[in-house]
């Protein structure tokens, strides 16, 4: 099957859209229970020089009413550490707890430590309990049921790894490097939903978020080149790697509609105002990536169709799909300090979700 190749223009279908969830710190993992009930990752504030926010970060879950309204927030776990990447990174990046998914019969927690070590969690008991450790960033997470094992992708080290039960982990796909020499970058990994079922492992879709370019000390933190993002294909059996997707910008969260349609989405479509190393803008910042300027893809790989759901999403990270509706965790960075929103007035940095609602043909 031929990738797609993202066009420079893309139509839009309108989907009605509402922000449900509001004053979060970083939401990353989002997922729904079967009764009804939305579990959040929040990586935490991130906050510079205030010692009290090292471990801010939490796994939250909300009921929603009969009304349709998430509220009655309950804390599941807390106390994880929260990193900042301002001063490696020049951008406004916060990184910490990272996803939480279901498989196997159990409910498991990833967490991103460069301090005390990387981790997957097991929510049967609380607080969590660790089953693997691992050095490098631990991201998405995805159960295979016909492996019986946990994927994830390490960012850092550009890297599908997998972890069964007892086992040390395992090396199953080593992502190459984009054609201008950036990283890989594999954020998102999920099962192949548009894969035909045979003998073999059921393959998995993994976004490639692309690295930075390597250029002057003065473009440090924004030095990205737009469509070079990527979502690829990987054999877990053989560890092949084919592409699926081009020309996506800052490639993110994924998943597979009830249709068959593949959802991604875009974090910016451009990259200013790299942050400062040691101090936090007072003004109106992008901090690296442009705010409010993701956008939210649907893909149908067979016809090699793509319509846009979404613009103006402020530094999306994670989605989730129940029926027709669409979960995503919006943005990115130091909670309170001033961004400019879609309408270029001057608001505060906050966490929030978004609910879309499909059109009935996406």
């Amino acid at each position: 099957m031929l990738p797609v190749a993202l066009p420079k223009q893309v139509l839009r279908k309108t989907c009605v859209s509402s922000i449900i969830l509001r004053g979060l710190n970083n939401p990353r993992g989002i997922k729904v229970k079967p009764d009804g009930r939305l579990l959040l990752v929040e990586a935490g504030t991130g906050y510079i020089n205030e010692a009290e926010q090292a471990f801010s970060g939490r796994l939250l879950q909300f009921r929603c009413d009969a009304t349709g309204v998430y509220g009655q927030m309950e804390v599941v776990a807390a106390g994880f550490r929260s990193m900042n990447m301002q001063a490696r990174m020049c951008r406004d990046e916060i990184f910490g707890l990272a996803d939480v998914a279901y498989g196997g019969g159990r409910w498991l927690l990833s967490q991103t430590d460069y301090v005390s070590g990387s981790r997957i969690m097991d929510l049967s008991a609380l607080p969590p309990q660790t089953l693997f450790h691992s050095r490098g960033n631990l991201n998405s997470l995805c159960y295979h049921p016909k492996r019986q094992s946990w994927l994830t992708v390490k960012p850092d080290t550009n890297q599908a790894i997998e972890f069964v039960a007892s086992k040390p982990e395992a090396l199953v796909g080593v992502l190459p490097d984009l054609t201008g020499g950036q990283h890989a970058v594999p954020v998102t990994v999920i099962l192949d939903q548009s894969w035909p079922q045979s003998n073999g492992s059921q393959p998995v879709l993994i976004s490639l978020f692309s690295g930075e370019l390597q250029g002057d000390a003065d473009k440090l933190g924004i030095h990205f080149e737009k469509g070079v993002s990527k979502v690829v294909r990987l054999d877990l059996d053989t560890g092949e790697v084919s592409p699926v997707i081009e020309g996506l910008t800052l490639a993110t969260g994924m998943a597979f509609t009830d249709q068959g349609q593949l959802l991604v989405l875009e974090l910016c479509e451009d990259f200013l105002q790299p942050m400062p190393v040691a101090e936090v803008p007072q003004i109106p910042w992008h901090g690296g990536f442009k705010r409010y300027s993701g956008r939210l893809l649907c893909f149908d790989l067979a016809r090699q169709t793509v319509h846009s759901l979404a613009e103006h999403l402020d530094t999306p990270s994670n989605l989730c799909v129940v029926g027709n509706s669409v979960f995503i965790s919006e943005g990115m960075g130091l909670p309170g300090r001033p961004i400019a929103n879609a309408s270029g007035e001057t608001v505060a940095l906050e966490g929030y979700v978004r609910k879309l609602i499909l059109p009935e043909n996406p």
